[in-house]
């Protein structure tokens, strides 16, 4: 399910029009993809341990 570049042109194409309407259905489209795709990576093999490591203290110590 791989993103086309034919998607993207239509919503450049819509911004450039002025057309919110149109940018927003195929925002929220793009975006419900995206998300189906993460799900789909995620539940991919889900008999094997996912690791997702996030390091906040070294975020905070740059802030």
């Amino acid at each position: 399910m791989a993103v086309r570049l034919e998607e993207h042109e239509e919503s450049i194409a819509a911004i450039k029009a002025g057309d919110a309407e149109q940018t927003d259905r195929l925002t929220i489209t793009h975006a419900a993809q995206i998300v189906r795709q993460i799900r789909d990576y995620v539940a991919h093999d889900l008999d094997r341990p996912l690791a997702i490591s996030i390091a906040w203290s070294d975020r905070i110590e740059e802030a």
